[in-house]
């Protein structure tokens, strides 16, 4: 991960000492902080990431921004499954429109 100037980063290694400490021993996240050199938030952030993917990173893959589009066409599979979906729906809708006029007569 680039970042930003002057930005710090922390090995994998480090980082799961960090969380260690904090989940494990019950070391306060104020204490590690001084201890490290390290913001709080970022500890918070690394023992959050080890909760839910057991890791002290995000390894969720999330892309920032919109999706890049190779022109905006769709796959010729893409367009199938889309008109199959619009179809579905347009019989779902003719039915229930049969349905209401058969109780209007």
């Amino acid at each position: 991960m680039a970042g930003k100037k002057g930005m710090k980063h922390y090995s994998l290694e480090i980082r799961q000492e960090v969380v260690d400490k904090h989940l494990r021993e019950g070391v306060s996240t104020w204490v590690l902080c001084k201890q490290y050199g390290i913001d709080s938030t970022q500890v918070q952030n690394w023992c959050r990431w080890q909760r839910e993917y057991e890791m002290p990173k995000q390894l969720t893959g999330k892309k920032r921004g919109r999706p890049r589009t190779s022109g905006g066409e769709e796959t010729l599979e893409q367009k199938i499954k889309r008109l199959e979906m619009e179809n579905e729906l347009l019989k779902k809708f003719n039915e229930l429109l049969r349905e209401e006029e058969t109780e209007l007569k």
